[in-house]
């Protein structure tokens, strides 16, 4: 771009300098050319209306006095080189030559014009050379008695001509040297300004950033230095056509004064909506402000599949109607007065309760046992069978920020579990969850019988919002994967005729919370 920029500002600058010149010089020409014949004019008027050589001319008089005259006119007069007087026999009583003076003037005269009494320029090679002549008659008593004819050399001219073209030349070499350099210093400044980007670098960062910005999930407001719009994404037009620009930028304008990062919740027309803005800093000074605009339920959807919290209330309404229903069998039994058969059913129930208990004795930590607890009330519930490895054990010492990562793993692996036997017929339906950690190393494995991935969309199945499940679904294993992504963990996956079964493997202590 440098090089360019330079190129065409000395092309641009050559161009403008190379008409300029031309005109300048044809002008200067021109005027040169009008001055020499003015002046050849003016002196062929002054010496055809000089009395003495009248005088001289009517007596028919040659001698050397109006010859020393007219030398001393060419001697004062530098466009002046050759005077020569004739009579109207065309007989020389003055010229360079001397030799000549009293010969008849041998070249061509338009006598027509003298004897009209009108002077005329010409240009002819004479016995001194080629010349650039002015004709004007010479008059007495109204009478033509003859002729003078003031020439100029034309070399002389020539020599003239070259000489204002090299001056014009050398200054028309300077002036572009000149401009060169300024242009070298103008590409450099621009350079510097452009951050040292090419055009082409540029117009990829601007595509960039106009394709980065239309495929934010949040709707995007940019704000210049002012404050005024600078842009607007379309997610944005499309996804809240009921909000305008202004509306928004009046709304949160109190925080646009603060220029700090702000989350803040806002109400417009009784919606209420999320903005985080996010003012644009260097070295002290604004640039912007960028705000971003999300629908209460865009962030509550978000928090779910993060913390996967519908999944473990799931759990917690299938403990309750379990606890219901059994809650209904002892009142039944109680109004049928088979306290017997009710005491037993508790006892029964109250065994069973601390056969679960056991069952997770070694899943140390509380959190992660609250969420399999949920999802085996969700499998009972819809008489699935769940069993967790006799051998599986979590300590309680690991820190929360992992713990929550995995309980996201966990609660998505078991949910995609459940439903894959919602339409799918099967007797006996299993899920079988195992899960161990070891100085660091943090394995687990869920498998189901349930209905199979087919073959065509197994390398589908971790792209967000991919999903045979219907709209707005395709999160589960996408948010598995980026959380793995976290720790370097790895997934794995196999099926066959019997079962299906997802591992993940995860050295957690790589991991520093943040």
């Amino acid at each position: 771009f440098k090089t360019k920029l330079i190129l065409y500002v000395t092309l641009i600058n050559f161009l403008t300098l190379t008409l300029s010149y031309i005109i300048f010089f044809n002008k200067q020409l021109a005027t040169t050319d009008r001055n020499i014949k003015d002046n050849l004019f003016d002196i062929a008027k002054l010496i055809s209306t000089d009395k003495e050589v009248i005088s001289i001319l009517n007596r028919k008089e040659i001698n050397r006095e109006i010859d020393n005259q007219m030398e001393n006119i060419i001697s004062i007069f530098k466009d002046i080189d050759i005077i020569v007087i004739t009579d109207i026999n065309g007989i020389k009583y003055s010229h360079l030559d001397k030799k000549q003076i009293g010969q008849n003037f041998v070249n061509p005269v338009n006598w027509k014009m003298i004897l009209n009494k009108m002077g005329y320029f010409s240009t002819m090679r004479g016995s001194v050379g080629v010349t650039t002549r002015r004709f004007e008659p010479i008059l007495s008593n109204n009478k033509v008695i003859g002729f003078v004819m003031v020439g100029k050399y034309n070399y002389l001219i020539e020599n003239m001509r070259y000489h204002i073209l090299a001056i014009l030349g050398i200054l028309f070499l300077l002036s572009l040297m000149f401009a060169f350099i300024l242009a070298i210093f103008f590409a450099k400044n621009i350079k510097k300004e452009l951050f040292g980007f090419e055009p082409e670098d540029i117009n990829q960062l601007h595509l960039k950033k106009k394709l980065i910005i239309n495929n934010l999930e949040s709707g995007l407001i940019a704000l210049d230095s002012s404050d005024n719009i600078d842009n607007i994404n379309e997610v944005f037009n499309k996804k809240f056509p009921e909000l305008t620009p202004e509306v928004v930028i009046q709304t949160v304008s109190h925080f646009l004064k603060k220029r700090e990062i702000t989350r803040t919740e806002i109400v417009i027309n009784k919606n209420i909506y999320y903005i985080k803005l996010l003012p644009i800093l260097q070295n002290e000074r604004y640039y912007g402000t960028i705000i971003l605009i999300k629908t209460r339920d865009d962030m509550d959807s978000y928090i779910k599949d993060i913390t996967a919290i519908d999944q473990l209330v799931e759990g917690m309404r299938a403990n309750i109607h379990e606890f219901k229903n059994r809650l209904h069998v002892i009142l039944g039994l109680i109004n049928m007065k088979r306290l017997d058969m009710a005491k037993q059913y508790i006892l029964e129930m109250q065994e069973l309760n601390e056969y679960d208990f056991k069952k997770y004795k070694n899943i140390k930590n509380s959190f992660l046992k609250a969420v399999i607890l949920g999802k085996e009330a969700i499998c009972k519930e819809r008489k699935i069978e769940f069993s967790l490895e006799i051998n599986s054990s979590i300590s309680q010492n690991i820190r929360n920020s992992f713990i929550e990562d995995i309980g996201t793993i966990l609660s998505n692996l078991l949910q995609n579990s459940i439903e894959s036997f919602i339409d799918y017929e099967l007797d006996n339906k299993i899920i079988k969850l195992s899960l161990f950690d070891n100085n660091g190393q943090f394995t687990l494995s869920v498998s189901d019988n349930g209905k199979p991935i087919s073959d065509n969309i197994l390398n589908s199945i971790f792209e967000y919002g991919f999903s045979t499940k219907g709209a707005n679904r395709g999160v589960g294993l996408y948010l598995v994967q980026q959380k793995l992504a976290l720790y370097n963990g790895k997934i794995g996956f196999s099926q066959s005729k019997r079962e299906k079964i997802f591992t993940i493997e995860v050295f957690y202590e790589e991991c520093i919370d943040s």
